[in-house]
């Protein structure tokens, strides 16, 4: 057996927000924590550097709804536990529809969110959503607001995580690679990296999109496309003129405005990943589309140059949702990543994980296990896995 370079309690393969949300819980257990990151802390294209910092919370799937009011909770005081500006504004989000068909989903998605316990999103008329935001385009016609939705900024939040972590006695390996999981058995119990050989008594791979290759080397088949998330920056608008984050039923479009002004469009636009998987393309019609729609929506944005335009690196499962938990039957691996709403449930997420680790129940993770694999259809997995990422929306 090769002498291990370091040995901890717990290693985290993946320093982007979950990975330091998950550090800083399990720290705060008073447990031996080491972080390995292959890079700098939140640089490009890593998911963490390049999300728009939406905390939208109140549209997920029964799976994720646990987690999501857990996070919920945590946003408006995270910023002083961590000691930390998160630049967290807890200004609303409208979902607004534009004609009768949109109108009457909304109903439907406001029944199904008071089912999940979501009990603050409701129905705003025409008045209400032009007096949330005057600017809006004429053709909206009502909305769905939850006061309780906000946003951050995503680099700010990821590296005060790191940070906290660090002070509860965290260690961190960055610009080191991970090669590969050492698997004894039934048991994973370490990782070779390029500083060498680490053993741990549990390991949490957190690496997002490059999950799938570092579990293929302990013999694990984990399906994930990669795709590349498109965000846009304007220049400076009037302060204030945008509360809430907004989105619409019919356009793939989310849109916020930051402190300094500038406006943060969103939506999932996609780009194309390099053959490497370690950079990406954006596509011109990607940045055209996503500019257009927010110029038709909000009309202001005519009036606003576009300044910046980047892409992140995102882990795309099969049916939406994330793998958080353990495969059962093989101890010492947990998986934590792959969701769509990652920012926004990164502190509900890091504080679940240190539990599930310390042996704690956790049946907020009982849909999100990645057991699940197991029953997913194998020529859907397959076509999915094949697919052109034009088709990155499609699920099991």
């Amino acid at each position: 057996m090769s002498t291990p370079t370091a040995s901890v309690e717990v290693l985290i393969i993946g320093a982007g927000v979950i990975g330091n949300s998950i550090a800083y819980h399990v720290a705060q257990q008073r447990r031996s924590v080491l972080v390995v990151e292959r890079r700098e802390l939140v640089v490009e294209p890593a998911a963490s550097w390049a999300s728009a910092g939406g905390v939208r919370l109140w549209e997920q799937d029964p799976a994720e709804a646990a987690l999501a009011h857990s996070a919920l909770a945590r946003w408006p005081t995270l910023a002083e536990e961590l000691d930390a500006d998160l630049q967290y504004r807890q200004g609303g989000h409208l979902l607004v529809a534009e004609n009768e068909v949109e109108a009457n989903h909304l109903q439907t998605v406001v029944q199904h969110q008071h089912a999940l316990g979501f009990v603050d999103v409701s129905l705003v008329d025409r008045q209400e959503v032009f007096r949330l935001v005057p600017g809006l385009g004429e053709q909206v016609t009502t909305a769905i607001f939850s006061p309780t939705s906000g946003h951050a900024d995503p680099r700010l939040t990821t590296h005060a995580f790191a940070t906290a972590a660090k002070r509860h006695g965290a260690r961190y390996w960055t610009t080191t690679e991970c090669f590969a999981l050492e698997r004894v058995a039934d048991r994973i119990t370490g990782a070779q990296t390029s500083r060498g050989l680490v053993r741990a008594e549990q390991i949490v791979l957190t690496a997002g999109a490059w999950s799938q290759e570092l579990a293929g080397t302990a013999g694990l088949q984990v399906p994930l496309r990669m795709r590349v998330l498109q965000v846009l920056l304007s220049s400076p608008a009037p302060r204030g003129i945008l509360t809430p984050v907004v989105s619409a039923v019919g356009r793939a479009l989310s849109l916020k405005q930051r402190a300094d002004g500038a406006l943060v469009l969103g939506g999932g636009w996609l780009g194309d990943p390099s053959p490497d998987g370690c950079s990406y393309r954006l596509r011109a019609a990607s940045q055209q589309g996503n500019w257009a729609t927010a110029c038709e929506l909000f009309p202001v944005v005519r009036t606003l140059q576009c300044v910046g335009a980047w892409g992140g690196l995102q882990a795309h499962t099969p049916d939406d949702l994330p793998f958080i938990g353990s495969f059962s039957g093989l101890a010492g691996l947990t998986l934590a990543f792959g969701s769509w709403y990652g920012f926004a449930l990164a502190p509900a997420v890091g504080s679940v994980v240190a539990n599930h680790l310390a042996g704690q129940p956790t049946p907020q993770l009982n849909l999100l296990s990645p057991d699940r694999i197991a029953h997913f259809d194998p020529s859907q997995v397959a076509a999915f896995l094949s697919a052109s990422v034009e088709n990155s929306s499609d699920t099991l």
